[in-house]
């Protein structure tokens, strides 16, 4: 399986070398420290805490992109069911309305994610 990595760039905080040495002497800066959740001293050749260690980073246009559109599938989703839920409990005579929007919300947006074409997509 061969991963796009068209998105990852150089890191800026490591130089691309996956290790940090941003602090005086070469030594490895206190938020790269706390990352690797170790006390306060003097470190050297920690993994770099912005990158993980790779040497390379997603920008932030990517990881928004990429991050949002499952989080407000999630949310859709689960709202969905709430509304099914709450006006199935309080017996609403506009039930079937809700019902029959909410599970076309819902096969939607599994449709999507669950296509072939989306999985293929994704596998290259």
């Amino acid at each position: 399986m061969t991963e796009r990595i068209e998105h990852l760039h150089q890191c800026a905080h490591c130089s691309g070398t996956g290790t940090c040495n941003s602090s005086s002497a070469g030594e490895s800066c206190a938020v790269c420290v706390k990352k690797n959740e170790l006390r306060k001293g003097s470190y050297y050749g920690l993994s770099c805490g912005t990158c993980g260690g790779l040497g390379k980073t997603d920008t932030l246009t990517y990881r928004l992109t990429h991050r949002t559109q499952p989080i407000i599938s999630i949310l859709l989703v689960s709202i969905s069911l709430l509304l099914v839920l709450f006006f199935g409990l309080i017996k609403s005579p506009y039930f079937h309305e809700v019902m029959a929007f909410c599970t076309t919300l819902i096969g939607s947006v599994t449709g999507y994610y669950f296509s072939s074409k989306r999985a293929d997509g994704i596998a290259h």
